[in-house]
């Protein structure tokens, strides 16, 4: 990226300020090499022919947008640390699962942030899928919105023209600072996972992403195409570890984490956090061209009040609230202008709440007083929210499709699918559009199948892990007409022994660390205070992505009559609450077959 891209994006400094800021460049340290220690930054020496380059990543903006102007403070830092020659980029998941001032307007206050961030380049995440893959070649990848979209994993015919993907590249390739920097990006091998099986089939991964990106780089640096290779991987830090040494840094994301790990060949990786709140930024000071070239990778410190976003991760900063930091409002106050990159993110948040708030502020329920619906705290009682999502599925399946119909409707939802802490945010009692579509802010569908009895319970067990020779529980919504209890058995050489809890899960078995053979089993299944028997066949309703297997929870995979509802998941809890004035949470039995 050269200087004249940049201009009229970053904030007009006086003269006063510069001299700060020069002041700032000789008495702080401007870089960290590596956990080895303080380096000046290197800047260019035209005797060698060094150049220095400066990247600076976030991963897993979810189209946070209410940060778009620390994120904006940030880059506009670290361009002013390296002017001209500094690439901001992302390793994927900068849409999708957003707020509702972006959700609302399927993330294009995002695209139009990311733009005025001057964010050109992008591995391909996860979410970047969550209204299919069409929609993101079509719309999320439109050369409109000005972004270089790398997943190198993706199978070269799904990329060639006609493809469904085919507007993603392996690589791209900027000039920046003399030098040619190489970024190639890739997805998460655990998309199966993550996404719906259409969604897996559309995007077609043919190859593993360490394996594809181990193949660009080594074509790229080989050919002396370019000087140094960046790699960005949406996936774990350590799904990283096997990159060769024709990658000089990476940058990663998909966990939320802040992280730091080396390659096997010897580069540094990077995951940035999640949602705008830490930013990776390094320089890359690079000696020679092409294959002769050699690359020393060095954090930076931007300054401006800035600091480590962990105390063990050099090299990635925490920048939420560095728009409204003192240090740095001063700074940035100084001769800025509506041309500026933190002055234009404002201007996109505000236009994007404007909207939000026109649009999401219909009332569409009410709860009863001094109540409110919950995701789970540690405390043994399943969340109310999932519960009240999970009946709210089930009555829609039981009016829309099953109406007269003699088999027993189940709801479910999952933990995964609820993005807010409860439903009524502003507790005011009443509930709008806007705090169930921010509840529910994912693309799934509402969806329904029939399992067996057997299935069902194996659906149930699916909540149960052993680890560390305890029995774990991972919650789902559950509809409040179901009980059933779950029996933990435990085989040793000695003999077997049988404990009986309340609660349940799919028949599954596990190891603990002492070989002892575990296993839990789910007993005394009732649905409508009716027994359930294996052979019953019982109608199960929820979202798309559930139902197909999502979240690991894979009997869902046993069903037969899979179908969608034309609906978002949300619109069957809307129109819960239209027909449920001043509700309140269900209380369970205390004791009885619900833990």
């Amino acid at each position: 990226m050269n200087r004249r891209q940049w201009a009229g994006r970053r904030p007009k400094v006086a003269v006063a300020v510069i001299i700060a800021t020069v002041l700032t460049i000789l008495f702080v340290p401007n870089a960290v090499a590596g956990a080895a220690g303080t380096v000046p930054f290197s800047g260019n020496d035209a005797a060698t022919g060094t150049r220095t380059v400066t990247i600076a990543d976030i991963t897993d903006f979810h189209g946070h947008i209410e940060r778009g102007a620390d994120n904006a403070a940030a880059f506009t830092l670290a361009d002013s640390h390296n002017p001209g020659n500094m690439v901001p980029v992302s390793s994927g998941d900068l849409v999708g699962g957003s707020p509702y001032e972006s959700a609302v307007a399927k993330d294009q206050p995002t695209l139009d942030m990311a733009k005025s961030w001057g964010l050109t380049i992008s591995a391909v995440g996860n979410h970047e899928f969550d209204r299919s893959v069409a929609d993101f070649n079509n719309r999320i990848a439109s050369p409109a919105n000005g972004i270089d979209w790398l997943c190198a994993n993706v199978s070269a015919r799904n990329k060639a023209p006609g493809g469904k993907l085919s507007r993603v590249k392996d690589y791209t390739i900027r000039e920046v600072n003399g030098k040619r920097i190489g970024f190639v990006g890739a997805l998460t091998d655990a998309l199966g996972s993550v996404a719906t099986p259409q969604i897996t089939k559309d995007a077609d991964l043919d190859e593993r992403a360490v394996d594809a990106v181990n193949r660009v780089a080594h074509e790229l640096k080989q050919s002396g195409k370019v000087d140094a290779v960046v790699a960005l991987i949406h996936a774990d830090a350590s799904a990283a570890q096997g990159l060769g040494k024709d990658v000089d840094v990476v940058y990663t994301g998909h966990t939320h984490a802040v992280k730091y790990a080396r390659t096997d060949g010897g580069a540094p990786i990077y995951e940035a956090g999640s949602f705008g709140r830490a930013m990776a930024v390094q320089d890359l000071v690079i000696t020679g061209y092409g294959r002769r070239s050699r690359v020393a990778v060095q954090n930076v410190d931007l300054g401006n009040g800035t600091e480590q976003a962990s105390s063990t991760v050099p090299g990635v900063i925490r920048v939420e609230g560095l728009d409204a930091h003192t240090t740095q409002s001063a700074w940035m106050s100084a001769g800025s202008t509506g041309e500026g990159m933190v002055d234009h993110a404002q201007h996109v948040y505000a236009v994007a709440q404007a909207h939000a708030a026109q649009v999401g502020g219909t009332i569409v329920g009410t709860l009863a007083a001094g109540t409110n619906f919950d995701k789970r705290i540690e405390n043994g009682q399943e969340d109310s929210v999932g519960r009240l999502v999970a009946d709210a599925n089930r009555a829609m399946i039981q009016r829309t499709l099953y109406a007269g119909e003699r088999l027993p409707v189940v709801g479910f939802s999952n933990d995964g699918s609820l993005r807010t802490a409860k439903l009524d945010m502003d507790g005011n009692g009443k509930v709008s559009v806007r705090e169930v579509d921010s509840l529910m802010a994912l693309q799934f569908k509402a969806a329904h199948e029939t399992l067996t009895g057997k299935d069902l319970k194996n659906v149930l067990a699916e909540q149960f892990r052993f680890k560390d020779g305890q029995l774990k529980r991972r919650w789902i919504g559950i509809s409040s007409n179901v009980s059933y209890r779950f029996v933990e058995y435990q085989s040793t050489e000695a003999g077997e022994e049988t404990q009986d809890k309340a609660g349940s899960h799919p028949a599954n078995t596990s190891f603990d660390g002492d070989d002892n053979h575990r296993a839990v089993d789910i007993t005394d299944l009732f649905i409508d205070g009716k027994p359930i028997a294996d052979d019953d066949l019982v109608i199960v309703a929820s979202n798309s992505y559930l139902l197909q297997g999502g979240d690991d929870y894979h009997a869902f995979r046993a069903g037969t009559n899979y179908g969608e509802l034309n609906m978002p998941y949300s619109e069957p809890l809307k129109q819960y609450l239209a027909a449920h004035p001043a509700l309140a949470p269900v209380k369970l039995p205390q004791t009885g077959m619900r833990a």
